[in-house]
């Protein structure tokens, strides 16, 4: 039998399977996160990769609620596209190359952007916190038109890679963690 209207919903429970088997290390962990075995390595000049292969006419603005945090503290984002879209974002973490998928997530997979709004994350039903160690860490928000295929997109990301198809928006903003 083929459940089309149910795809959606079987992607979201196959990606909340993989969420919990990974580890957002760095500026921001998801409070749910868990150990993942083997992360693989990333680095600056992939998210710059991503940054320049953006639509020049699909503006991405990321703001985060500040620039420094200490250890513990939790943080916010502010995410706004001129075209709407579905939203993504990414961290490269404060070791310098630990990547995440932070947004969608195992607890929240709702990443439909409208034209000319702002995202605030993280929603109610989860927090974004500062884990270590101290350093300057940095997320990539990404806006495409269509969706992207989270399973695909996470083995990505466990494997230290990220490449986006297709026409997208993306912004930068870097965020310096220090210790308690």
């Amino acid at each position: 039998m083929n459940f089309p209207a149910l795809r959606p919903l079987f992607t979201v429970g196959l990606l909340t399977l993989a969420g919990l088997c990974s580890l957002l290390t760095g500026c921001a962990a998801t409070s749910s996160a868990a150990p993942a075995a083997n992360v693989a390595t990333a680095s600056v000049q992939q998210l710059d990769t991503v940054l320049r292969g953006a639509a020049s006419n699909r503006p991405v603005s990321l703001q985060l609620s500040t620039n420094q945090v200490r250890t513990g503290d939790t943080l916010g984002v502010q995410l706004r596209a001129t075209r709407g879209g579905h939203a993504y974002l990414f961290q490269l973490g404060t070791d310098g190359k630990t990547l995440s998928m932070v947004f969608p997530n195992a607890v929240d997979g709702a990443n439909h952007l409208a034209p000319d709004t702002t995202l605030v994350l993280p929603r109610e039903t989860w927090r974004m916190t500062a884990r270590g160690p101290a350093g300057l860490g940095y997320m990539l928000a990404v806006v495409t038109d269509q969706p992207l295929d989270l399973l695909a997109l996470q083995a990505q990301v466990q494997s230290g890679k990220l490449e986006i198809a297709g026409a997208y928006g993306a912004g930068l903003a870097a965020l310096r963690e220090v210790a308690p």
